[in-house]
């Protein structure tokens, strides 16, 4: 196999499949990248072939192409034809079968695990899985009033944190005042709460932010952002420090939480953008709408978000921390109450959580 990169089209073995993909008919298409992902499940338990690997993961993109947040198949090395409309189901098997090539037994991480660009290809599969294992979205209000009623029957106190609906004369002055529409799962979240009334852990990442800190936050940015020659221009490849249009919907200690509103297929996604660093969204949400989603999925059946679990604290408050936490400051924390049992689902937030990139920073 003649690897280029830690793309899953950057090598032989997969630039192959592609051709094979652009010679089938149209109606096969599908066939094929089910048939390369049920090859590596299907392989016996001895050492996994590096070429079925190969060929697995780059049905995965696929797959993951097709999903909420994921990334076209723009390869030079990719399909040139269009690949069908894919099944659902298939998502499940893309992310079974990733998690076998990263496997002790595979014989492609073995391959890199020798290579200094190792961590590399793991992001990279790890971005590929929680694509494919992003909840399917449901309405901001629905999610809302899941958290809201989780919160109202097992962490009370959280719950009156929450801060009633924004005022909606106040929500259009603040997109007149930064130039920039907030999207419909940003209205509908205000339209529920205007962010909360004091600081709390209430979700994972930085906490949701009133109209007003919305602003606030964001004129600061811009201020500081202006002292810059042009601050909407990359970093070379990556993203600026900030652009007045991202949304900061939710902020703590000089960090935020960023809905990006520019033109082009990354709108309304969401990232992170550090004090102290460029703007990310390399192990962001498509929307905010899967995001809510996967935190009411994680109260209700338990599951990780952005490599954080709900716990309840010694006082009865909702917190959000790594997996494993026993204690918070010396006091005891436990597991959060689930509402209902998991029902099984082809992706959801709790596979989502299982080796993938976490965020920035940790939360003590």
């Amino acid at each position: 196999m003649g690897t280029w990169d830690v793309g899953p089209f950057d090598n032989d073995t997969a630039a192959d499949f592609c051709a094979s993909l652009d010679e089938a008919a149209a109606h096969d298409r599908p066939r094929l990248v089910r048939d390369a992902l049920a090859r590596v499940l299907d392989a016996d338990d001895g050492p996994l072939d590096q070429h079925l690997a190969v060929e697995a993961v780059a049905a995965a993109a696929l797959v993951a192409a097709r999903c909420p947040g994921g990334r076209p198949a723009t390869s030079g090395y990719g399909p040139e034809l269009p690949v069908p409309l894919l099944p659902a189901e298939l998502r499940d098997l893309a992310v079974r079968a990733l998690d076998q090539v990263v496997a002790e037994r595979s014989g492609l991480r073995e391959l890199w695990a020798e290579t200094d660009r190792y961590p590399h290809w793991l992001w990279s599969l790890q971005g590929l899985r929680k694509v494919l294992t992003f909840p399917a979205p449901q309405p901001v209000a629905r999610s809302w009033a899941r958290i809201d009623a989780w919160m109202q029957r097992h962490a009370p106190a959280s719950y009156a944190l929450l801060a009633p609906p924004a005022d909606p004369a106040e929500v259009e002055a603040a997109q007149e005042a930064m130039g920039v529409r907030f999207p419909a799962d940003l209205l509908e979240s205000l339209a529920c709460h205007d962010g909360i009334t004091a600081w709390a852990n209430l979700v994972p990442d930085q906490p949701p932010s009133s109209v007003a800190g919305i602003v606030d936050h964001w004129r600061m940015c811009v201020e500081i952002a202006e002292e810059d020659a042009d601050p909407t221009e990359p970093a070379g490849e990556r993203e600026p420090w900030w652009h007045p249009q991202w949304i900061p919907w939710a902020q703590s200690d000089g960090d935020s939480q960023i809905i990006d509103m520019r033109e082009g297929p990354g709108r309304g996604r969401l990232g992170n953008a550090a004090h102290d660093d460029v703007g990310c969204f390399d192990d962001g949400w498509p929307s905010l709408a899967v995001y809510l989603t996967a935190v009411a999925d994680a109260l209700d059946h338990g599951g990780v978000v952005d490599g954080d679990v709900p716990y309840l604290t010694a006082k009865g408050e909702l917190w959000w921390t790594v997996p494993g936490r026993t204690e918070l400051n010396g006091a005891p924390l436990t597991p959060a109450p689930r509402t209902e049992p998991r029902v099984h689902r082809s992706a959801g937030p709790s596979a989502a959580g299982q080796g993938t990139p976490g965020r920035r920073g940790a939360r003590t």
